[in-house]
């Protein structure tokens, strides 16, 4: 359940919600003795429970089935979501399926919210136009240059540079210690193609 306008207040140790808060977001009550039970458009939400002057929400997910939510309400420092983050933001069902297989045992699954990474990391981009072909061998090359590496090759390389001719389709790929020996390669690797 994603809340707008809501008061970070790191002094407090529980959260706080006022049912007008949920009524005007559509939630509706049907009140017991002990507590009550909260509906959305006549579906069960959750349950609560009243516990001395407080009606407390209980995110038990005992009536849960897979379409239902978990009741909380989204912060950024909310635990579950910094777990959505440190796994790569994965997916609601994902994160679903690691929290009941006990990995995070500890934490209350929540609806998450719309994060900017994962829509980034969802998106698609239009193919390039139709770019024209090199005619002749060398008349093109792609390269590209990755690392840093965390792990060093047996010789102390940590960067690898990659060179593909786009006539030929002919690639090659090269270990470099510093990126600087770039150059080296590629007259290197121009050398070898017009040799072949």
């Amino acid at each position: 359940m994603l809340l707008h306008d809501a008061l970070y207040a790191p002094g407090v140790r529980c959260s706080l919600v006022s049912f007008v808060s949920l009524m005007r977001i559509r939630f509706s009550f049907s009140f017991r003795t002990d507590g009550l039970d909260l509906l959305y458009n006549g579906n069960l939400f959750g349950h609560a429970t009243l516990k001395g002057d407080f009606v407390v929400l209980d995110l038990d997910d005992t009536y849960d089935n897979t379409s239902a939510t978990f009741i909380s309400f989204f912060d950024s420092n909310s635990e579950y979501v910094k777990w959505h983050a440190r796994l790569g933001h994965v997916g609601q069902d994902r994160m679903g399926r690691v929290t009941k297989e006990g990995l995070l045992d500890r934490l209350i699954r929540i609806k998450l919210p719309r994060c900017k990474p994962s829509l980034s990391g969802k998106a698609t981009i239009k193919p390039f136009s139709k770019a024209m072909r090199a005619s002749s061998p060398l008349g093109l090359v792609h390269s590209d240059i990755c690392g840093p590496m965390n792990v060093k090759a047996h010789h102390g390389a940590i960067y690898f540079i990659t060179l593909i001719d786009d006539y030929s389709r002919y690639g090659c790929v090269y270990l470099l210690s510093y990126r600087y020996e770039a150059l080296d390669v590629f007259k290197h690797f121009v050398a070898e193609v017009e040799t072949q």
